[in-house]
């Protein structure tokens, strides 16, 4: 015969116990861990694993990771309906597959690996104990790799039609980062070729060797150059005949609405034979659907300018020598962006 069991139950007691159910945070605690665990499903090799057909701890499946960890890790991915045991060894469930599928994973990426270590601090942001870009920064690297994928599969295309429909042969890709906006669109198109500028020497660099991976380097010039101060570009960006820049304008609202308009009219001015100046912005809601509060929350801790709804932009656009005939826009995406065609007003 067992020990005598006491359970205590009291109002009181049930009444704070329920209190936190209903408040939420049960759900709250459980959803960021299971952020951290499908991120580390991905990052440690384990998901490769998986996908590569290994199903069982003994065929490899916890290869590159401390197995005795590895174990209950598996065993809280079961929990959680990520995966799943069957009589050949562990899957995937549904579940798992759509949380592991690019955009999530990508989508994660970004709120996780590249803005974690702001969110993280956050408190500390608030009250100025530290400041972003000096004791605080966003992690650039993720950040493009993630931004990329998503921008691949959501943007390059509705990018690609805007500068087929205005017969652009040459694009010019300001703030082009690793330059996997300009690969892509080129392997889409077979007919574009472009020039990347970017201010990181570093950046500049890795989009040569993208190219070249992917076998558009004949298509492609990169050079270093800011793309907030175009009379100092290379005399080769002269060459495009049609220029975008994407998710950058918003960053000059830091130091004021006319601080935008002056590099727009910049950009008309070193480039006045343009078919298009494309300008990509993230479309800023401020709701809580799709991540848009997220959206927001990392905006306002890194200090880099706050994206503006599409009626602001164009508010923007009519105070300079820009005309935009045309607004490209993809609802369903993330983030949300719209394109702006642009040309140098008549008026």
């Amino acid at each position: 015969m067992g020990p005598e069991v006491v359970e205590f139950r009291d109002g009181e007691q049930l009444a704070v116990w329920q209190d936190f159910r209903l408040s939420t945070m049960p759900v709250l605690i459980s959803s960021m861990h299971l952020c951290h665990a499908v991120f580390a499903l991905a990052d440690s090799g384990v998901l490769a694993n998986l996908r590569n057909g290994k199903r069982r701890p003994e065929d490899g499946l916890l290869a590159g990771t401390v197995e005795s960890i590895g174990l209950d890790f598996l065993k809280y991915l079961e929990m959680r309906g990520v995966l799943e045991q069957r009589a050949d060894g562990y899957f995937l469930t549904r579940q798992g597959e759509l949380l592991t599928e690019d955009v999530s994973l990508a989508r994660l990426g970004v709120y996780l690996e590249s803005y974690g270590p702001v969110v993280s601090r956050t408190s500390e942001l608030l009250t100025g104990k530290a400041t972003y870009g000096v004791d605080v920064h966003r992690e650039g690297g993720p950040l493009g790799k993630h931004s990329a994928s998503l921008f691949s599969i959501f943007h390059t295309p509705v990018l690609v039609e805007a500068m087929r429909g205005r017969g652009v042969q040459r694009m010019l890709d300001v703030g082009c980062g690793g330059g996997s906006l300009l690969v892509d669109a080129c392997l889409r198109d077979p007919d574009l070729t472009g020039i990347g500028l970017d201010i990181d020497a570093d950046a500049v660099e890795e989009a040569k060797r993208l190219a070249s991976r992917e076998g558009v380097a004949d298509r492609l010039e990169f050079v270093v150059g800011d793309a907030f101060d175009p009379k100092s570009w290379p005399s080769v960006c002269l060459d495009a005949d049609g220029l975008c820049i994407v998710s950058a304008l918003h960053e000059l609202f830091r130091d004021g609405e006319q601080a935008v308009i002056d590099v727009i009219n910049a950009y008309g001015e070193v480039l006045p034979e343009q078919k298009i100046l494309l300008v990509g912005e993230p479309e800023i809601r401020y709701d809580a659907f799709d991540n848009d509060d997220d959206f927001y929350l990392v905006h306002i801790l890194t200090n880099q300018g706050l994206p503006r709804e599409r009626a602001a932009w164009l508010d923007v656009f009519a105070k300079t020598n820009m005309e935009c005939r045309r607004v490209y826009r993809r609802p369903e995406a993330g983030p949300r962006v719209c394109f702006y065609d642009l040309v140098p007003s008549k008026s």
